[in-house]
């Protein structure tokens, strides 16, 4: 199962802030393709944005990677491992952006909250053949650049013929610049909206359980899915501006390698 969880990572992606990764290849890796990409307007929206994008995917030796799925990142663990336990071992660090709400999709008299690139630090640990432990520790979310989110998941594998089903469950807790900022109302803001004031703190955000699954069709042609459903809990799910606590998000992808 090991290697069949190794199967989804073809190319780098990414289930809320958690990442798949497979071992560096032994040599550079261009991947390119097309994306079509679903995920809420907003924290909290009941509306999704669907998109046609183009997919780009690069993978190095030396553990960098940069793709559309996931970022720029570098997975640290072949440098500073031996070989056995940098099969077991994920960890380093990416940038990665970070959706917001737009003007057009803010309640009038409520401050927008504009996309923004994230930090995060990633560790992974292959503690069984078939179990994945995951963590995404990421700042520079929020208004102010100031919001922080920690996300922790399992992933496992159901193998499907010579495919794999990635089944992960996750869940995500952040600080209150993070919660304010994606779902809080301030004084001003109340005046203006007509909606209550709602100061969140920091706290539980989500939960979630995201698939993922990919079919090679040949040598150089593969395509690969991702869908995952976030719940909303606890304050994210109770505020004003929040039209629905269920959040999916998507996105199919075909690849030719090069």
């Amino acid at each position: 199962m090991t290697v069949a969880l190794g199967t989804l990572a073809a190319e780098a992606h990414a289930a809320g802030s958690l990442l798949l990764l497979d071992a560096p290849p032994a040599d550079v890796t261009w991947s390119a393709g097309l994306s079509a990409r679903g995920w809420p307007r907003a924290p909290g929206s009941s509306r999704q944005r669907e998109m046609l994008l183009p997919a780009l995917d690069y993978e190095s030796p030396s553990g960098v990677f940069a793709a559309t799925d996931s970022g720029l990142g570098w997975n640290l663990s072949p440098r500073l491992l031996d070989a056995e336990s940098a099969k077991v071992w994920q960890f380093g660090g990416r940038l990665w952006p970070e959706s917001g709400r737009s003007r057009h999709a803010s309640p009038p008299g409520v401050e927008r909250l504009g996309s923004r690139i994230v930090t995060e630090l990633f560790a992974n640990a292959q503690v069984l053949p078939e179990l994945l432990i995951q963590s995404g520790l990421s700042w520079g979310s929020g208004r102010h650049h100031n919001g922080d989110q920690l996300e922790i998941g399992a992933t496992s594998g159901i193998p499907i013929g010579e495919n794999v089903l990635g089944i992960t469950v996750a869940a995500s807790y952040a600080n209150a610049a993070h919660q304010r900022g994606s779902f809080g109302i301030g004084a001003r803001e109340s005046l203006a909206s007509g909606l209550p004031v709602f100061k969140a703190h920091s706290g539980w955000q989500d939960w979630s359980i995201g698939l993922s699954a990919e079919h090679k069709l040949s040598e150089s042609w593969s395509v690969n899915g991702q869908w995952l459903h976030a719940r909303l809990i606890d304050q994210p799910a109770h505020s004003p501006l929040t039209k629905s606590a269920d959040q999916p998000s998507f996105i199919v992808s075909i690849w030719r390698k090069f």
